[in-house]
Formats: structure tokens, C-alpha cells, sequence
């Protein structure tokens, strides 16, 4: 079935450029049709798709759009999720009286269809490495379609995931999240599905909700979650209780998104929420010019978020996701501190001072050198002392460095992550 939901702290007394509200600018996609899915790679490189076959890539934080339709996918087809690895590989899923999958690796230049299911609809893929990756789809014949790939979407396989549909229930598009082993997709059925093992020998739960339709769901650690449908649930323990919220806005939550302790909700009236305290509290970050808000995702690398409407808009966040000013003092010197706690799992916290206006990049190293996770990336910030909540959800157990550069200043410390 188709299943696009249409859907200051107080300033300083000094001026600053970065405030608690995160700063959003309109970007031009080209198109008026509906956008319906975004995939953020870093905070240069995302993929959106929507309807009519359309296909669109940025490698510079969206400052451009590219068409990235290409040839092999129909243009009769709408597209209802994309999930992108890089520059050049994503997967999209489009449905209609067949369900199909398509997958790129030259930048969208062509498309090459992996799979297809009649009577089916594909709600959301999940790509939890460059190979290995989730399929979830509405019920056919009775059990969900629920697939696996293990070669980077080119093969889908069912063995072992079978759960068994109750009554008539349907999923929705992009409800799928996965972290690790961990597996939750929403229903219109007043249920969650959870699978702590990957979907794999029938380990799959029923996660009972308050609300009929779960349209979105987001976890910033893997018992830390938020779900949105006519209303916003949260839950402390990985989705065993779900508890309501007071909800921002009106109409259907169409995505969800977050970092740390912030959410972030877009819903039906064109505007995006605020919460930087799991729920207790929001505030309006963001009212689109015009249209409805379909979905919104952070970066998988980095901290830019992009939010997509169905007239063709698209809202760009600054990439400063995470960081807090918590003191109006003017610092004298420029300031890192160690991280806390340390070691950590996976949630830590640090400070960083700034005497004057900078343009600061903040960036999470291995052990080798290699950058995993950028925080910030050359954005000018104002004088002041800053806290940066980080969250290490999806990185493994081991030994990393975070190094800020403001200006001519530059300082590295260690942290340890264990799981």
C-alpha cells in the first residue's frame, strides 16, 4: 500500500553566528514532485528519491543537486526509499502492483535492478556495512517480507526471517531502523517488531504502542529511541515500554531523526522540532517555506541533517548537530577538554573554548590515522565555550582521537570506546 505521510536558550550577551537552535537554509532540488526518502552519507554527500522515478545526488552539502535518475529505473515508477553508501552506490526502492529494488555504483549514471516481489511494497533498506544490509516490506502471502543481503544489495535472501503477518496489518515506508543486530520497523497494527538477532531464527517481538500507525522511528544509543505517529513515543530500554510524550505540532510524524540526546521531528504542518532532552521538552528548529515534511535524516558520517517535502523542497541543516554553548563568560584562550566519561559506551561529553569567532572543524579519528565521524566541518562558530554531546552508536570497540582546528589552533586527545 503506499505510505508517504503527508504530512534561543537566550542569546549572548555578546553576538554570535551559532545559536541552540539549529540553523537551516532551503536548497534547490529542481523538481516539484514529491520527495519522499533522504540518505545522508556525510556532510557533503546525500541521495534523495521520489516520485516519478526521480533520483537526485549532492556531493557538496546540497549547495547543488544532481540528477542522478540515469536509465533503468521506469519513470511510471515511484520511489519511496534510498539508502546510499558513497558517491556512487545507493539502493532505492519503488512500488507499485510489483515492488522493485535498484542499485547504482556509478553515481546513478544507471541502474540495474537486484529485486522484485509482486503484490509487494517495499517500505525501507538499511545497510549496516558496505555488504550486509536489511529489507523490509508490507506482507505477501501472509509473512512480512522481511530480506537479507550479505553482497551489498546485489542478492536478497529470506532464509530464516520469517514472521508471520497478524490480521491485515501493513508497514510504512522508511519506518525501518537498525543498529548493529538490532531491528525495529513500525506497523499500523499498534506494534513495534523487534529483533535483537538480526531478524534471523524467528527472534522477533512484538513491542506493543498507544498509537494505531508508528510512521518513524529513530535510536541514538540501542535502548535510547523515539517513534512517531499521531503522536511521539519514547523509550528507556529498547522498546520492551513505550511512553508517550507531549507532542510539538500537529498532523502525522512523517521522520525522525537525532544525535546523543536531541531529536529531531518533522510533521505534517511544515515544520521541524526540537528536543534536546529525550522528549521532555521541544521547540520549532525549523517552518518550511511551503509543502509537507516526508522524511529527515542525519548524516551516517558527520552532522548535516536533510529534510525532504512533497513539492520538491529540501532543508539543509549547518553542520553543528550536537553542539551546545553552555556559558556566556568570554574564554581568553582557546580550550579542549578530555572527554567524559572515558572510557565510554556509547554516549561521551567534552568542552571546547573559543576567544573569538572561528571557523572550527571538529573530527573523530581510528587508531590508524583513518577520520570515521566528523562532528563539525568548517563552520564559522562565535566566541564562547561549547559542550559536544557524541555518540559512538555505530563504531566498534577500540581506541580514537577527536582533534578540533579553529583558526590557526589545533589540539588532539584520546578516548576509548567500549561495548
Amino acid at each position: 500500500m503506499r505510505k508517504v505521510v503527508y504530512y534561543l536558550m537566550l542569546f549572548f550577551c555578546f553576538s554570535f553566528t551559532y545559536s541552540v537552535n539549529t540553523q537551516w537554509v532551503e536548497q534547490t532540488s529542481g523538481l516539484t514532485t514529491s520527495l519522499n526518502s533522504v540518505s545522508g552519507v556525510n556532510d557533503n554527500i546525500a541521495w534523495v528519491c521520489g516520485n516519478a522515478g526521480r533520483v537526485l545526488r549532492t556531493n557538496n552539502g546540497g549547495v547543488s543537486w544532481i540528477n542522478a535518475t540515469g536509465t533503468g529505473i521506469p519513470g511510471t515508477l515511484d520511489l519511496y526509499n534510498i539508502f546510499a553508501l558513497d558517491s556512487t552506490t545507493a539502493l532505492t526502492t519503488g512500488s507499485g502492483a510489483t515492488a522493485f529494488v535498484y542499485r547504482t555504483t556509478n553515481g546513478g549514471l544507471t541502474w540495474v535492478q537486484v529485486f522484485s516481489q509482486a503484490g509487494g511494497f517495499l517500505n525501507a533498506i538499511w545497510m549496516v556495512s558496505p555488504a550486509n544490509g536489511v529489507m523490509m516490506g508490507d506482507p505477501v502471502g501472509g509473512r512480512w517480507s522481511l530480506w537479507r543481503t550479505t553482497n551489498g544489495g546485489v542478492n536478497w535472501d529470506s532464509t530464516g526471517m520469517y514472521l508471520q503477518q497478524a490480521g491485515s496489518e501493513a508497514g510504512w515506508n522508511n519506518s525501518l531502523y537498525v543498529t548493529s543486530t538490532n531491528i525495529w520497523f513500525g506497523t499500523n497494527n499498534s506494534r513495534v517488531y523487534y529483533s535483537p538477532l538480526g531478524g534471523l531464527t524467528g527472534t522477533w517481538v512484538v513491542q506493543s504502542t498507544t498509537q494505531a500507525s508508528t510512521y518513524a522511528m529513530w535510536f541514538n544509543t540501542v535502548t535510547s529511541g523515539m517513534a512517531g505517529g499521531t503522536q511521539l513515543l519514547m523509550t528507556n530500554n529498547s522498546g520492551v515500554n513505550w511512553s508517550s510524550v507531549t507532542s510539538p505540532g500537529t498532523g502525522n510524524v512523517s521522520g525522525i531523526t537525532g544525535s546523543a540526546a536531541a531529536y529531531w521531528v518533522v510533521r505534517q504542518a511544515g515544520s521541524i522540532y526540537r528536543t534536546t532532552d529525550n522528549g521532555t521538552t521541544f521547540s520549532t528548529d525549523y517552518t518550511a517555506p511551503a509543502g509537507t515534511f516526508t522524511h529527515i535524516q542525519k548524516a551516517a558520517i558527520g552532522s548535516r541533517m536533510w529534510a525532504v517535502r512533497n513539492n520538491g523542497g529540501i532543508a539543509s541543516s549547518l553542520s553543528t548537530v550536537g553542539i551546545e554553548p553552555v556559558s556566556s563568560e568570554l574564554p581568553t584562550s582557546y580550550a579542549l577538554t578530555q572527554n567524559y566519561p572515558n572510557p565510554f559506551n556509547p554516549a561521551t561529553t567534552f568542552n571546547f573554548s573559543l576567544p573569538s569567532s572561528a571557523v572550527v572543524s571538529i573530527k573523530i579519528y581510528d587508531i590508524a590515522g583513518r577520520e570515521v565521524d566528523i562532528i563539525a566541518n568548517s563552520v564559522t562558530i562565535s566566541a564562547g565555550t561549547y559542550s559536544v554531546n557524541y555518540s559512538a552508536e555505530r563504531l566498534s570497540s577500540g581506541i580514537y582521537f577527536y582533534r578540533i582546528t579553529a583558526n590557526e589552533y589545533n589540539e588532539t586527545k584520546k578516548m576509548v570506546l567500549t561495548k
